[in-house]
């Protein structure tokens, strides 16, 4: 996915700006007011929003800015997906992986945001739902970082039998199953083990989390077939429990039987970057790639 400048859209010029915050962090409440400001004086259409009230706000915006984490942005990135509308994200959070700026970086490069001068990236987004005895009973639903299945039960594993464009992979008996985006791959996936994928391929990892098989390794598979996962039992004395999650933040309970069904997004969704940005440097920075 080739990246572009923002002034290459038919509407070069920043107009309205959406104002995503989290209205239940401090610091997220305090750069929406000093950004509301910087962007008035500006001449700029300020339009704000909550997190949870989003999609009934970004009609009509050039620009969503998300103030807060990584967290905000993956719940912005659900809301706005397939509305053409470009993320900048201005972190006021902690580690801040997904964000452009921070909120000095935002004051000293307001200039350069609104003349266009940043970097149009798209990202690819995953689509699940959860099909219970052939119908569908959740979803299909976006997310861009993964898709995680894991047992309920504290310490008990699951058995998850996994299917990639219509054959069987393998089983997978542990703790459960993320499928991730390249997005995805620097989150959850990376902490059990997956590796980085950069964020351009087109492309699915499926990592195992905390398998109880010696050989079981993560895959890298093409994103133009889908990963389904279903929920099998080991004995019939079993009782297994799971649940399906969504960038960690929507949740399903699953039953045995239920499948999972994982498959490309219908749409990708546009972050802004500041010129010359560097995955391998944001993987140094924040995530202290290589460093002993």
């Amino acid at each position: 996915m080739a990246k572009r400048s923002l002034s290459r859209r038919k509407e070069s010029a920043v107009r309205t700006v959406l104002l995503f915050y989290n209205q239940d962090k401090r610091e997220s409440l305090r750069a929406l007011r000093e950004v509301r400001v910087l962007l008035s004086r500006a001449g700029v259409a300020v339009r704000s929003a909550p997190r949870r009230g989003m999609d009934a706000s970004a009609e009509g915006s050039d620009l969503a800015v998300v103030l807060g984490g990584d967290g905000t942005m993956l719940r912005a990135a659900r809301a706005l997906a397939g509305r053409r509308v470009p993320l900048l994200g201005v972190n006021t959070g902690g580690l801040g992986f997904l964000s452009a700026v921070d909120l000095p970086g935002f004051r000293r490069q307001l200039g350069d945001i609104l003349r266009g001068e940043f970097v149009l990236t798209p990202r690819s987004m995953l689509s699940a739902a959860v099909l219970r005895r052939g119908k569908t009973v959740f979803g299909p639903h976006p997310a861009l970082n993964d898709c995680v299945i894991h047992s309920s039960h504290h310490a008990r594993p699951v058995l998850l039998e996994i299917s990639y464009a219509g054959e069987p992979v393998s089983s997978c008996f542990g703790d459960g199953l993320i499928v991730s985006t390249p997005t995805g791959s620097t989150a959850y996936a990376l902490a059990v083990g997956g590796p980085v994928v950069m964020p351009d391929l087109d492309a699915f990892l499926l990592a195992p989390i905390s398998s109880h098989s010696l050989t079981q390794r993560p895959l890298v598979a093409a994103a133009h077939s889908s990963v389904s996962v279903r929920l099998a039992l080991r004995n019939p004395q079993d009782r297994a429990r799971a649940l399906v999650s969504l960038d960690g933040q929507m949740e399903w309970p699953l039953q045995v039987g239920d499948v999972v069904e994982v498959g490309r997004g219908s749409c990708t969704v546009d972050f802004l970057m500041p010129p010359g940005h560097s995955h391998f440097e944001l993987l140094r920075t924040k995530l202290k790639w290589g460093k002993r």
